[in-house]
């Protein structure tokens, strides 16, 4: 998985997505939600649900579509 897939802009928020390779086997999603504009501030650093996946690509995938999940939520109130 590309760097680029990893950390992208979003309805003006940046998420980075990165999983995290547990003890043993599998990786954990991450993902942290910072707001783009000039005062750069952390919304939100999430390790996401306890969920463990196989792959790399997975857990990448997962973080990605938690934190997209998020900042539409964000939006919607």
């Amino acid at each position: 998985m590309e760097e680029d897939e990893r950390c992208f802009l979003y309805r003006g928020y940046l998420l980075m997505c990165d999983p995290t390779r547990l003890d043993g086997a599998g990786y954990k999603a991450n993902a942290v939600v910072v707001r783009a504009d000039k005062t750069g501030d952390t919304v939100i650093a999430a390790s996401l649900e306890k969920l463990v996946f196989i792959s790399e690509e997975a857990a990448v995938v997962h973080a990605r579509e938690w934190a997209a999940h998020w900042v539409d939520e964000q939006a919607g109130r």
